[in-house]
């Protein structure tokens, strides 16, 4: 987090674990294996849940409500590893051609896929805007979301499960189609 991965030698992380070089590459063939150990497993437990609340039968506000609480939760839980991935262009990491940077390619597919259904049954059952672009609204919804690792720190005012909690009222207020009033209330 300190150096960003590029600037981050096996020097630095054996000399952060008190031990030398040759003990880290007795275990890891250099730090983007290191690396993509300890983002793996977390990117893993973001997909997992994002995907079980995906497939629930709430309604799409519910569910990208609760999606968005669990990933910024997920993300608190897992700092910095997760921040440091997103910042490290979660795109760019993965593409080394290693086994481990598929299955994060996969992960990440699996990700917005979850993401996207929410979005697109959302648009399809008219509870959001008929006019919406579901696709772009999932792309809004990553880009809010993996901005917080220019800013969230843990331990501050509010918990990643309340960042995403807000964002999520945020966002939702604009692509909710509105109630319609009956013709008895007016």
């Amino acid at each position: 987090r300190e150096k960003g991965l590029e600037a981050t030698s096996v020097n630095d992380i054996a000399e952060r674990l008190g031990t030398d070089r040759a003990s880290v590459y007795y275990y890891y063939g250099g730090k983007q294996e290191i690396f993509l150990a300890l983002v793996r497993h977390a990117v893993e437990e973001v997909v997992v849940v994002a995907e079980s609340i995906a497939a629930s039968q709430e309604s799409s506000t519910v569910r990208l409500k609760r999606l968005m609480r669990a990933a910024l939760d997920g993300y608190e839980r897992n700092y910095p590893i997760m921040f440091l991935y997103i910042q490290e262009d979660m795109r760019r990491v993965p593409g080394d051609g290693s086994e481990a940077g598929a299955e994060l390619q996969e992960l990440g597919r699996r990700y917005e896929a979850a993401l996207g259904k929410i979005t697109q049954d959302g648009v399809n059952a008219g509870e959001f805007h008929e006019d919406l672009d579901d696709s772009l609204l999932k792309f809004a919804i990553l880009g809010a979301m993996n901005w917080t690792h220019r800013w969230f720190v843990p331990g501050g005012r509010l918990t990643g499960a309340q960042v995403g909690e807000a964002f999520a009222d945020y966002l939702l207020k604009g692509v909710r189609r509105p109630r319609q009033r009956s013709r008895n209330s007016a």
